[in-house]
């Protein structure tokens, strides 16, 4: 399978998951919310060219930030600007990461997804609370962002094992080319 249908692969998905996530029963025990979107976004970090990966953390930017628009007296109070800088951030620090590792692994997917799910929540939080004022962290706050960030971890090795069919296997940098004519 090409790179390019994979990247139009998880263009769709990326919506899809925002729309599953929504549908989804909370998690106990205060029925936070399971996110699908920062795993697919993980996965396809990490399984796309640079130049594809970031495109596509552009795209989950938008799919992400347009439903935290909020308008207060005003202002808005989260704009397109904050998760545009924090996907491209990330896809860049995940395809670091994957060409450290030499590819795409699931443990890599899985961590990455529960590190990318626990900084979008708490910036989210964080840009709240400047907007606002104040900074009411409390137990339940910290539920919120603590247990889907879990779910993720435990979620990506799924999803790795669903979707990896799709990424185009490269060539072993590691195995000694074969002798032409020999056979083996």
């Amino acid at each position: 399978m090409s790179q390019a249908i994979l990247f139009i692969i998880l263009l769709v998905l990326l919506p899809l998951s925002s729309v599953i996530q929504d549908l989804l029963p909370g998690i106990p025990p205060a029925q936070e919310r399971l996110l699908l979107l920062p795993v697919i976004f993980t996965f396809g970090v990490l399984a796309l060219p640079l130049v594809r990966a970031l495109w596509f953390a552009l795209a989950t930017a938008l799919v992400q930030g347009l439903p935290l628009l909020q308008i207060q007296s005003g202002q808005t109070e989260m704009g397109l600007t904050m998760p545009v800088v924090f996907f491209l951030c990330w896809a860049i620090v995940l395809q670091m990461t994957s060409e450290a590792t030499h590819g795409l692994r699931w443990e890599l997917h899985a961590f990455g997804s529960a590190l990318v799910t626990f900084t979008m929540l708490a910036c989210e939080f964080l840009v709240l609370c400047i907007t606002r004022g104040g900074f009411p962290v409390d137990f339940g706050v910290v539920l919120k962002i603590i247990l889907p960030s879990a779910a993720a971890l435990f979620l990506a090795p799924l999803l790795y094992l669903l979707l990896r069919s799709l990424v185009p296997m490269a060539p072993d940098a590691q195995a000694p080319p074969k002798a032409p004519g020999l056979g083996f």
